[in-house]
């Protein structure tokens, strides 16, 4: 690929990029490496994402043909946990929407004379969840300046942003610098799927559904190229767009999966699997939805009849925890563990994902590893993948039984399934595909406004 000296690209990193701990940081750090060979990339990080001198120096050795910023730079003498005064007023916030939604949960469980799940009010739980939800927080002066100032001095001309978060940038940004926004969950598709699943069908949830949308696409109308992640979201968001979607540049480009997640597999690693494994924080509404849903629906009968438990990965609360520790099908909550595929091997991965947007990274990283993946449809958008082919498909109690049952009868199907899926990882999500794939997108939106100068 032929290097191009007239693209300056801005990338404005979302999550935590350096020390690399997660799979996020893992793909912006390959995405921001790959173009720094191709053409000039400036990398901002994000307000979270503060380092001391020695680990941004450590950051730069490792992209040295990046120019890499901060908007903050802790000094020796100053504790790792030291933010800055917007950032400890956005960890304020969202402690304040946390403690909310937590009230809520009191509230509703204390008018339940049989303290039943909260979920038995579920729009209640919605109404509560959302009406206190601010996803566009401020950023800082200082960070604001510090983009015009990368802008200015690195003739920037074209920026990606990712993540909600980072979408009011757009109303700041100059009008000749072209702007991509990467949409990894659109806000309001996952409103309105949690309506779906709960059947929320009230005024007042059409409201909310309806504000953030708005909020949503007036955001989106400022930016030149849309990325997302799965065709219902790209088809959803060029229709509310209307006339102005014109102008915009769209494409369904998924984020990679690193080479490293992909695991050898031989048919002598196939054994009949011995758990059920779920990924993912009850901070995140949908993966808690999943869980519950999945505890209260399959999860006993599962165990009596077919003997398998379900074990889950990710932060839960002691409440949760506590709710289920003496349930029938006699479920784990790890917690946190540093070595996923560890926990994974010799399982069945499943997301009965009902709620959410954007890709399911748990999907794809088992389907990496090799490891057999039951999902529902919602769950398997954006992801190229067919039924008994390289994945199943569950869209309820039986389905979701009846696909557990025939991945222990037959092994030898098992392990081509899962051969077929680490295939289809190397063909459509392989970093160097979807890279190339996002350079040509780049490009193109670039051309357009040289052509517009002529």
């Amino acid at each position: 690929m032929t290097v191009s000296n007239d693209m300056n690209i801005l990338f404005i990193a979302f999550d935590k990029i350096y020390p690399i701990e997660t799979g996020a940081g893992v793909a912006q750090f390959g995405m921001v490496e790959f173009f720094s060979h191709i053409c000039n990339v400036s990398l901002l990080l994000s307000e979270e994402n503060i380092l001391t001198e020695v680990e941004l120096a450590e950051l730069r050795a490792l992209l040295p043909k990046t120019k890499v910023y901060s908007s903050k730079i802790l000094k020796p003498d100053e504790p790792k946990s030291a933010f800055s005064n917007s950032f400890q007023n956005l960890l304020a916030f969202y402690r304040i929407l946390k403690a909310k939604i937590k009230s809520a949960c009191r509230t509703l469980v204390s008018r339940s004379s049989e303290h039943k799940d909260l979920e038995e009010n579920p729009e209640t739980f919605f109404n509560e969840m959302y009406s206190s939800w601010n996803p566009y927080q401020l950023h800082s002066q200082e960070y604001i300046e510090t983009i015009y100032e990368i802008i200015d001095k690195d003739l920037i001309n074209i920026i990606q942003l990712d993540f909600i978060r980072n979408l009011n940038l757009t109303v700041v940004l100059p009008s000749t610098i072209k702007k991509v926004f990467v949409e990894h969950e659109c806000i309001f598709y996952r409103i309105k799927s949690h309506m779906s699943a709960k059947h929320i069908t009230s005024g007042f949830a059409n409201y909310i559904l309806e504000f953030y949308k708005k909020v949503e696409i007036s955001l989106l109308e400022q930016v030149d190229g849309v990325i997302t992640f799965n065709d219902s979201e790209n088809a959803l968001l060029k229709d509310a767009l209307g006339q102005q979607n014109h102008s915009i540049k769209f494409i369904n480009s998924p984020f990679p999966v690193p080479k490293q997640e992909i695991k050898e597999l031989t048919k002598q690693d196939v054994v009949r699997p011995e758990k059920l494994f779920f990924v993912g924080g009850e901070e995140h509404y949908p993966n808690k939805d999943a869980v519950e849903w999945f505890l209260e629906e399959v999860a006993e009968e599962v165990f009596q009849k077919l003997g398998l438990s379900l074990h889950v990965v990710g932060k839960w609360s002691a409440e949760t925890v506590a709710k289920y520790q003496d349930h029938s099908s006699k479920v784990k909550f790890l917690g946190f563990v540093d070595d996923i595929y560890k926990v994974s091997r010799n399982s069945i991965g499943i997301a009965p994902i009902r709620i959410g947007g954007g890709l399911k990274s748990k999907v794809l990283l088992s389907m990496a590893q090799g490891i057999p993946v039951i999902c529902t449809s919602f769950a398997l958008e954006g992801i190229n993948a067919n039924n008994l082919e390289s994945i199943m498909i569950a869209n309820n109690k039986d389905e979701f039984f009846g696909a557990i049952e025939y991945l222990l009868s037959d092994l030898e199907h098992t392990f081509n399934m899962c051969k077929h899926a680490q295939d289809l990882i190397k063909k459509y999500y392989s970093p160097s595909v979807i890279y190339e794939q996002r350079y040509k997108f780049y490009r193109s939106i670039l051309e357009d406004k040289a052509n517009v100068e002529r």
